[in-house]
């Protein structure tokens, strides 16, 4: 079967908006199921991911030139007019007649004439008041400003305002509505940063250094990454920076024993192994025994020999020997990584924080009773909510006297983060940071 890219973008935001499905595996799904060519996948990719992070803006707008509301509307329609609003704000490149005329054939072919014909009135309506288009003032009401402007849940923003103010909310918002690139890690059991930095320009992939952590390169033209004999190779791992941080703020040295409560995909556990050049043990735990075999598959292509998988609940797990070193990357809202899935902002409610922050600490508290004395046990979460990160870590000290809050401010300044993504010891990323991402990193070390 035959699709173009704005066809099987619908299919996919509306899975998305009304099913709540993942953006990268509705998308992954769709490309394979329809074998779009490298263009149709471009726009495809465009549209999906553009309309998720501008959905409020885009329904502020609708429900202007709409005689009937954005939530009345059929849920097929609605999701074809957020497209074709899309590439009438947003895309340039689309001249405004042709993301018209575009978007009523979706409409003619996943709909009906006479929503075909509601939609062009809607679209042609904005196209002629579109510089009438007004937002709520940021003087009179940041929160709705905010949240119809830059895109978010009313939520999200009154929690951001209260504990960052309205300047910094804003900067949040605007970083995670930024496009994030590719950042790939230089395998050191295999080649050297240098190496790695001439093979890639050698084969056309546009990259760019990353001075702070030199084993870390942004990547500009991605597409051909995965296809790429360096990465069937192992020369090298795809992974966010943040994560690839965290693998520095662990760093577990030759002959440690590990363990990686919550390991998959594998990117920290991979990372740890090379730190470690081969020599030791790390033991990969995760809950879902189906995705151990994508480590075991990164381990191999890395070529990684230490890593032994298993599966179980992090919480209830026993070990006979104690660990040098322990990883919780704990389940969580994933708040920080909104700029990369933006259906996130839409998905996620205030309250999963605190379910969540129940099952991080259940897991802190378990792996902590097999850390040697002056073992070090390392807290990562990609959110932002507090809920989940410092005060879990407090309540923890709180519960664990053994246990004492290791500073990081000064192994931070050595990878370029300053003062402002220290919190009380911990490091705080905001997507303000590089890269657009929401992370956070503690270090608790067992006394001796």
């Amino acid at each position: 079967m035959t699709k173009n890219g704005r066809q099987v973008a619908l299919e996919a935001v509306y899975r998305i908006n009304e099913e709540g499905a993942y953006s990268n595996l509705v998308l992954n799904h769709l490309f394979k199921k329809y074998n779009l060519p490298e263009q149709d996948k471009g726009l495809a990719t465009e549209l999906i991911y553009g309309s998720l992070r501008m959905r409020n803006h885009l329904d502020w707008i609708l429900n202007q030139f709409a005689d009937r509301s954005i939530n009345k509307m059929d849920s097929w329609t609605r999701n074809i007019l957020r497209l074709g609003l899309y590439q009438i704000r947003f895309l340039d490149s689309i001249p405004d007649a042709v993301a018209c005329n575009e978007t009523v054939e979706l409409a003619k072919e996943y709909q009906h004439s006479g929503a075909a014909n509601f939609v062009n009135g809607v679209l042609r309506n904005i196209l002629r008041n579109l510089d009438k288009v007004e937002f709520p003032q940021l003087d009179d009401n940041p929160v709705q400003h905010i949240r119809y402007k830059y895109s978010f849940p009313q939520w999200m923003v009154e929690t951001w305002v209260k504990r960052y103010g309205i300047e910094l909310t804003i900067d949040i918002c605007s970083a995670f509505n930024q496009v994030p690139r590719k950042i790939i890690r230089q395998n050191q059991l295999k080649i050297t940063a240098e190496e790695l930095k001439t093979e890639l320009v050698s084969a056309g992939i546009e990259i760019e250094s990353i001075s702070e952590i030199p084993q870390a390169f942004k990547v500009t033209n991605s597409s051909s990454l995965f296809q790429s004999d360096l990465f069937t190779a192992g020369y090298f791992q795809i992974q966010g920076l943040a994560s690839i941080l965290t693998g520095h703020i662990i760093m577990p040295e030759p002959g440690d024993r590990v363990l990686d409560l919550c390991s998959a995909p594998g990117g920290k556990t991979t990372h740890l192994a090379e730190f470690m050049a081969n020599q030791g043990e790390i033991i990969a735990n995760d809950l879902h025994e189906d995705k151990l075999e994508l480590i075991e598959r990164n381990c191999e292509r890395l070529g990684i020999e230490i890593v032994n998988t298993q599966s179980g609940d992090g919480r209830s797990l026993e070990f006979k020997n104690k660990f040098d070193k322990i990883l919780v990357d704990a389940p969580c809202s994933g708040l920080g990584m909104i700029a990369k899935k933006p259906e996130i902002k839409w998905q996620k409610k205030p309250q999963d924080s605190k379910s969540l922050a129940k099952l991080q600490l259940e897991l802190l508290n378990n792996a902590s009773e097999f850390l040697k004395s002056g073992g070090e046990l390392i807290y990562s979460t990609c959110t932002i909510a507090k809920e989940e990160n410092l005060e879990v870590i407090n309540k923890f000290l709180a519960q664990n006297l053994a246990f004492e809050l290791v500073d990081l401010s000064s192994q931070a300044e050595r990878y370029g983060i300053g003062s402002d993504f220290i919190l009380e010891g911990a490091i705080r990323l905001l997507p303000t940071w590089q890269e657009n991402e929401g992370f956070f990193i503690a270090k608790l070390r067992k006394k001796v």
